[in-house]
């Protein structure tokens, strides 16, 4: 069964130029990864990461809550840590394909 971990923060104004640089400047943090900003609320991200299988996600989750330099991240987030809310969910339709971006 494939998984779906799905991570959303909001990043302020006043931080949302300095996060973007960030980003950019470890493309490899992204791999595997579909980072997206909501085009209607800019500063709103959404990460969308996808895994085999329970041990994975789990894997997935704690590494982005604690891996890397995340805590850098946590604070340009409002909310700081308690604002990147991760959660996973799985298909609602057994045996269904992710949905693939056009």
């Amino acid at each position: 069964m494939s998984l779906i971990l799905f991570c959303e923060y909001s990043i302020p104004e006043a931080n949302r130029e300095r996060y973007l640089a960030w980003v950019r400047e470890e493309p490899s943090k992204w791999e595997g990864a579909e980072l997206a900003e909501n085009r209607e609320q800019p500063g709103v991200f959404v990460e969308l990461r996808r895994a085999a299988n329970e041990r994975e996600a789990e894997a997935m989750k704690k590494e982005r809550l604690e891996g890397r330099s995340w805590s850098e991240m946590a604070s340009w987030a409002k909310g700081g840590r308690e604002g990147l809310r991760v959660w996973t969910f799985a298909p609602v339709v057994p045996g269904t394909a992710p949905l693939s971006g056009e």
